[in-house]
């Protein structure tokens, strides 16, 4: 978990101590609602970095998410005491960094590997990683296709949708992962039910297309509403595999720099709502 505290650091905020001991809590109201706008002041702006904004010396991030933003809380351990945090895995490799990692040695291994039955690299597990794309002036997304190559993906006369037609629990067919063990797997068909797949998108149907676009499918569910659009990529653990390397990221120190940006503010809050309390 990362988080960080509100603390008192003046002469002046240390007589609040003196103060609750000799009359109680309910003695410093002003105190009491300066500590919680304080402790949303400093969450708001770690949050305005977790989507996307900046901090002072910290590297902005690349693709900001909602869900890191909202793993950012708020707990009250008393009425002067409030602890900002967040238990969200995201927020540990932003603030501590991360070492270098090869997929292939983990990811073809988990839960919902595949083990290959044919070909060179049969008896090797591998993993399929769906990648969503978004519409042009979507948010949200990692990957957003751009208007040229939208117009091909949307025009269903000319390239047909695939359609998922497997049940939720995917128990009608199955398949052994890397530990042997059996899963349920998605199935799909064209919508007009004549091949596995409906189109996908190719390198010369026009403009903009990228590499990581290839293969790109337009899915509909079962009951008819769009999926999405999606590609699909392998991981390999069979010898000679490349890629998917991630590499090694620095830390930042986010809760950091939050506490020395919104510090002052902060100080002259609790200051303010202190002297007024105890009547300075």
């Amino acid at each position: 978990m990362v988080k960080l505290n509100i603390t008192m650091d003046n002469d002046v905020l240390l007589q609040l101590q003196m103060a609750l001991a000799r009359f109680g809590e309910g003695s410093m109201p002003g105190v009491s609602s300066a500590m919680q706008a304080s402790a949303g002041l400093v969450r708001g702006t770690w949050q305005s970095f977790a989507r996307g904004g900046s901090l002072p010396g910290i590297e902005s991030l690349k693709n900001p998410g909602g869900k890191y933003a909202r793993s950012i809380k708020i707990d009250r351990k008393g009425p002067f005491d409030y602890e900002i945090y967040s238990e969200a895995k995201v927020a540990e490799w932003i603030e501590n960094g991360t070492d270098e990692l090869d997929m292939k040695t983990t990811h073809p291994f988990g839960p919902r590997s595949r083990v290959a039955h044919t070909g060179k690299n049969r008896g090797y597990p591998y993993l399929i990683v769906p990648f969503r794309w978004g519409t042009p002036r979507t948010v949200g997304f990692r990957n957003i296709m751009p208007e040229s190559v939208y117009k091909i993906v949307k025009n269903k006369k000319k390239f047909r949708q695939t359609k998922t037609t497997v049940s939720a629990d995917k128990s009608d067919f199955k398949t052994e992962n890397a530990s042997g063990e059996m899963v349920g797997r998605a199935q799909y068909s064209d919508v007009l039910g004549s091949r596995p797949w409906g189109d996908r998108l190719a390198a010369d149907m026009g403009e903009g297309i990228t590499d990581n676009m290839v293969g790109m499918s337009s899915m509909s569910g079962q009951n008819g509403k769009a999926a999405g659009y999606l590609t699909f990529r392998v991981i390999s653990a069979a010898p000679g595999a490349t890629g998917w390397i991630r590499p090694a990221t620095r830390a930042r120190p986010v809760t950091r720099a939050v506490a020395g940006v919104t510090q002052e503010t902060v100080n002259d809050i609790i200051d303010s709502a202190v002297r007024e309390d105890l009547g300075l």
